[in-house]
């Protein structure tokens, strides 16, 4: 008997690790090697069409003080089909009589590729917004640009260049082109925005976009616009211009030794605007939690007069997150409701950080009593096939390394992702759970590199992502680990499958922030190599 239930606990042990175990196929395509005109520095994804995948390669952009490699103004796009086969990659060349046009994005809406592109005439003092289609069959520019807006800035002496944001309605029927008009410190001068159809037809616009505060500094970070052509503007208020631009970093010592990154103090609120009638009418929110400070905040619109608000909190004054939480915001009322808050506690968010991190991180700040430095980048707040809906805040900072040898200084941007918090709310928003997904990504002037992709099916999360490793004290050297699938269950139980060794010296390096999924199971993603020679593009799927 003794050994019989032996065997049994043994081989249920057995069953139990085996069910664990993920199951995944991973396909990969050729290794393409670009000509030295044609490298790109990222590539982001566009979406598929008909079962093909659409990827866009960003220009190279030279950064003071290091190398520069390949073209600074070439756009191609690539269509690669199922089976990770490059079909055509097209160069974007945009011209408007004659004249050569800054390319502003593509977007994919319903099956088409738009292709929005500026001019900016100094003669004239306009700054010039077109469209117009790419053939998703040719990847050709069809002769069919168009004219879609016109702003003047005539009457700003300090006008310097124009930004513009695009975002696209749940159902692809609207769009929205957002703009601000900037001086040579990136200062806003003025901001308005175009609301279209699907055809790009204009259906209302707005040309003087106004902040409603009295003093310090005002910044849009979040744009949404619904099925009915209203617009949500989240913006952060900052108390002064000084803590906006200096004082709100910590910048002596910073994260990692002579490493320098940057925090946000809480010295700043979220307002919402939203605009409905056609533009004509303008409410304006302000978002906040009482006796705590909202930290990040991403919101959805539910309905004509509801958003779900969801992010994560500190206490009243201090950097720290200590948890996360949702409410729904009635749009008329003015009022919250429902409000669902749950702390995280300084072990979970400390987890995986040695004493000297936190030490360095003490040092650099005034309130040596904080102990979490990171700003929290909240992804979309999606619904999962349960109704459950859920969202992923990532740790991450941003800095400067400088480095002397001799007379010669080097400043080098650092960028770090780290672990991912995993908020799960219920059909009625309130907070089920939160699960840690750990993981460290760091890269220096680009951070192309880092971040993650995750999909669902069956109701597990597969989280996809890279891992990295500093080869030396100061910093200098990176080298990527081994990547990862992990599989996050309804219950919060977690499995680590890796799918890339480390030991794979000389392949590209896997972007999977690209990440776009195919099917319920599958995921398409591409890679670059570090020196911008080669590409790639694979597959994961996820065959349990």
């Amino acid at each position: 008997m003794k050994h019989l239930l032996t065997l049994i606990l043994a081989l249920s042990i057995m069953a139990y690790v085996n069910a664990q175990e993920i199951g995944f196929n991973l396909k990969k395509g050729k290794i393409l090697r670009d000509k030295i005109t044609e490298r790109t520095v990222d590539i982001s994804d566009l979406g598929t069409i008909n079962g093909k995948a659409f990827f866009l390669f960003l220009p190279f952009s030279a950064v003071y003080s290091n190398a520069s490699i390949g073209a600074t103004d070439n756009y191609f796009v690539g269509k690669f089909d199922s089976d990770l086969n490059l079909i055509k990659r097209a160069e974007i060349v945009l011209q408007q009589d004659k004249k050569d046009l800054q390319c502003e994005g593509i977007l994919m809406l319903k099956d088409k590729l738009l292709v929005f592109s500026s001019f900016q005439n100094s003669k004239d003092k306009k700054h010039y917004l077109f469209v117009q289609n790419l053939n998703p069959e040719t990847l050709a520019l069809m002769p069919n640009s168009k004219l879609i807006g016109e702003l003047d800035y005539s009457g700003l002496s300090k006008y310097n260049n124009t930004v513009f944001q695009f975002e696209i309605s749940p159902d692809s029927s609207k769009v929205l082109v957002f703009y601000t008009l900037l001086n040579k410190h990136n200062e806003t001068l003025r901001t308005g925005m175009y609301v279209f159809d699907q055809d790009m037809k204009m259906k209302w616009k707005n040309s003087n976009i106004v902040a409603k505060f009295s003093g310090g500094v005002f910044e849009y970070n979040r744009f949404r616009i619904d099925n009915n052509g209203n617009v949500y503007l989240l913006g952060l208020l900052y108390k002064d211009r000084d803590n906006y631009f200096d004082a709100a970093h910590f910048r002596d010592r910073g994260f990692f030794s002579s490493d320098t990154y940057f925090t946000d103090k809480p010295n700043y609120t979220y307002q919402l605007y939203r605009y409905t009638d056609e533009g004509k009418t303008e409410d304006i929110y302000t978002l906040s939690l009482p006796g705590k400070f909202i930290r990040s905040l991403n919101y959805l619109p539910v309905d004509g007069n509801t958003i779900l608000c969801t992010g994560m909190y500190a206490s009243t004054g201090k950097i720290s997150v200590e948890g996360s939480f949702a409410f729904n915001f009635d749009l008329g009322s003015k009022q919250t409701n429902g409000l669902s808050t749950k702390e995280l506690g300084t072990e979970l968010i400390s987890m995986g950080f040695n004493p000297n991190e936190l030490n360095r991180f003490k040092r650099s700040i005034s309130n040596k009593q904080e102990w979490d430095p990171f700003v929290y980048l909240l992804d979309e707040i999606k619904t999962k096939k349960n109704g459950d809906k859920y969202f992923i805040a990532e740790q991450y900072i941003n800095g400067t390394k400088t480095e002397k040898s001799g007379n010669t200084i080097t400043y080098s941007a650092i960028h770090m992702h780290n672990d991912l918090f995993v908020v799960t709310l219920s059909s009625d928003y309130q907070i089920k759970r939160i699960d840690k997904i750990q993981k460290r990504q760091y890269w220096l002037n680009t951070d192309c590199y880092n971040s993650y992709s995750n999909i669902e099916k069956n109701g597990n999360l597969y989280f996809i992502y890279n891992t990295f490793e500093s080869s030396d004290a100061m910093f200098k050297n990176i080298e990527l680990g081994d990547s990862y699938i992990t599989r996050l269950d309804g219950n919060g139980k977690q499995q680590k499958t890796t799918f890339r060794k480390k030991e794979e010296k000389g392949q590209p390096m896997p972007l999977l922030k690209t990440g776009m999924q195919l099917s319920e199971n599958s995921i398409i993603f591409t890679l670059l190599s570090y020196n911008w020679k080669d590409y790639q593009v694979q597959k994961i799927s996820i065959t349990e």
